[in-house]
């Protein structure tokens, strides 16, 4: 701690602040509204292009654990495998949209990531945190990541990289531009030895993306395929279990056809999620232990914003089914429909946007549909133009998945006999939004029935899943953006810092949602020493509810070196070379070193 204080008070001294412009101004897609980012009254985060090419992140994992209330717990290096939490979630309670896209697993919640688009195919992202089921539907328990893709590039790229524990990677996108119409083609290869036995992996993606005019419409093409191939020392069983091995393939195909009229615009799009998962217990010997996973999603939704005097109407329909073939779960088939409305309406200085969603799903034990209603409410109040007050209440609710509720291996054991989780949240917030800075605070409560944990009494047991009564967690976050000049050239801070507490009467040991981070503090620094060196310095300190003494302080550097169409970079990640664990008693990389060169094409 007192080291990175050093260094940061190095860097923060020399500095002379000036007003220096005003932080942009972007649109989110609030569930059924677009709407601009200023008049949002929820809880939305937005990472942009330039933090994204800034960051020392080097991947989606990486680039989430840099932003205040999110907690990503990777097993092992390099965004392999890692499980994705909000405000101290489960990983199943959290939703990944990729264009809007929902890439929930009804599997198992560990496969979301597996989805996940390499940083430079990345526009920006959007991270709505709170109760999202009647924005987004189930799963969006406790928010959602948004990642909207790029639609065009004036330029091909070639990467090139090597690092620690003989870590290589290589990428090239080509764009393909044409008077109505552009395309963008990208492939990314990764490979590692591993930081440790049997961490090693192959990692290989596919993307295209395209956008087509035609009159009042545009037509978006989104295809990815994701193959990673790593072992899995400890990752899933316990820590003694170190030739764990897995073999995961995902893929998302998108046709979404956006209209714009007058006074309506529309959306609609279908989409196909398949996701391949090979498990092997052990991985020299897959004959001891092996199971296989086949699953297939095709949804479609629409979406429609009215604008008039009234406000804005949104109203939209979504519905998919998931068709899933194990040697473990069984052949199961899951149907879920919803249909959402949302109305905002501005009066004087309030803004008011109460909305509904409504929702049938095939009901686990016996096949039967049920159904459940999501009612909520954002409210906002300008004090200025700069000031704002936000509140927002909000029902949400998670059906088990098959993996809660079938699952059995050494071990872990699946319960059928699972509820499916809800809770109800509220949040009361201040923005106060200036030409060089930013800075939010909020609070929120969640009082969660039924929550699903996985959990065991004594420690030689399995890990079961079982429902938790009566979870309330409470918490703080502070948020900060300051623009400012070091000679003349301009710089960002970014600093904020989380309180979580959750509030059980249980005597267990919790694998998953009942570890979140108590405090949490995050400090980013993008920072030039010229116009073509960037530096990026990345804190990061965390205590979690286990109280591990381990788990404190985290540094990572990046430097840039940009010279016409060649870019240089270095990134030293976690320097001071701290133990840290994140999930499951994995220990983390130490220090280590990765080499880095961008072509433009």
């Amino acid at each position: 701690m007192r080291q990175f204080l050093k260094i940061l008070f190095f860097f923060i001294l020399p500095i002379t602040l000036k007003s220096q412009r005003v932080l942009d101004e972007v649109t989110i897609n609030s569930g059924r509204i677009l709407i601009p980012f200023s008049e949002e009254n929820r809880n939305l985060i937005i990472i942009d292009s330039t933090f994204l090419n800034n960051s020392s992140a080097k991947n989606l994992s990486e680039i989430l654990q840099q932003v205040i209330g999110i907690d990503v717990r990777r097993r092992g290096n390099d965004d392999i495998q890692s499980d994705l939490f909000i405000r101290g979630g489960s990983f199943d309670q959290t939703l990944l949209l990729i264009n809007g896209i929902k890439v929930e697993d009804s599997q198992t919640g560990h496969h979301q990531m597996n989805l996940s688009v390499p940083l430079d195919l990345i526009d920006k992202i959007e991270i709505l945190k709170g109760p999202g089921s009647r924005i987004f539907g189930m799963n969006a328990f406790n928010g959602a990541v948004n990642i909207i893709t790029k639609k065009n590039s004036e330029n091909g790229n070639i990467n090139l990289g090597y690092g620690s524990f003989k870590t290589f990677q290589s990428s090239a996108s080509i764009p393909i531009n044409t008077k109505k119409s552009s395309h963008i083609l990208s492939s990314t290869y990764r490979q590692s030895d591993g930081y440790r036995y049997n961490t090693d992996y192959n990692y290989f993606n596919i993307f295209y993306s395209g956008i087509i005019e035609m009159n009042n419409s545009d037509l978006q093409v989104l295809f990815t395929n994701s193959d990673r191939k790593f072992g899995a020392n400890g990752f899933y069983a316990s820590p003694e279990a170190k030739d764990q091995y897995e073999d995961t393939n995902g893929s998302l195909l998108n046709f979404k056809l956006t209209k714009k009229r007058e006074n309506i615009s529309m959306e609609s799009a279908l989409y196909w999620r398949r996701h391949e998962d090979t498990y092997i217990y052990i991985r020299n010997n897959p004959s001891f232990y092996k199971n296989d996973h086949i699953s297939h999603k095709l949804g479609f939704q629409n979406n429609i914003s009215i604008f008039s005097d009234a406000g804005i109407t949104g109203i939209g329909i979504d519905f998919s089914n998931t068709w899933l073939s194990s040697n473990n779960l069984g052949e199961r088939n899951r149907f879920i429909a919803t249909i959402f409305a949302e109305q905002l309406i501005n009066k004087n200085r309030f803004s008011f946007t109460p909305g509904i969603a409504f929702s049938i799903y095939e009901k686990p034990s016996n096949d039967l549909f049920k159904s459940k209603l999501f009612p909520g409410i954002d409210i906002g109040y300008k004090l200025s133009d700069k000031i704002s007050l936000n509140a927002n209440i909000g029902e949400t609710f998670r059906i088990p998945t098959f993996t809660d509720l079938y699952y059995s291996d050494p071990n872990n054991e699946g319960n059928e006999n699972l509820d499916p989780e809800k809770a109800f949240t509220s949040e009361v917030g201040f923005k106060l939004r200036e030409k060089n800075y930013d800075i939010s605070l909020s609070l929120f409560r969640r009082k969660s029935d039924n929550l699903i944990d996985y959990i065991k009494a004594n420690p030689n047991d399995k890990w079961s899943p079982q429902n938790i009564k009566n979870v309330i967690t409470t918490g703080v976050e502070f948020n900060s953006k300051l623009l400012l000049k070091i000679n003349n050239i301009s710089n960002t801070l970014n600093l904020g810092y989380a309180f979580i507490n959750d509030d059980y009467k249980n005597d267990i040991l919790s694998r998953y949602s009942l570890n979140s981070y108590k405090h949490r503090l995050i400090l980013n620094f993008d920072f030039k020493l010229s116009k073509s060196i960037s530096n990026y310095l990345s804190y990061r300190y965390g205590v979690r509810e286990s109280h591990d003494e381990n788990n404190k302080s985290v540094v990572d550097y990046k430097i840039s070196m940009q010279r016409d169409r060649w870019k240089v970079t270095i990134n030293l990640n976690n320097i001071f070379d701290s133990k840290y664990y994140e999930t499951n008693l994995i220990q983390m990389p130490g220090r280590n070193l990765a080499l880095g060169l961008n072509i433009k094409i």
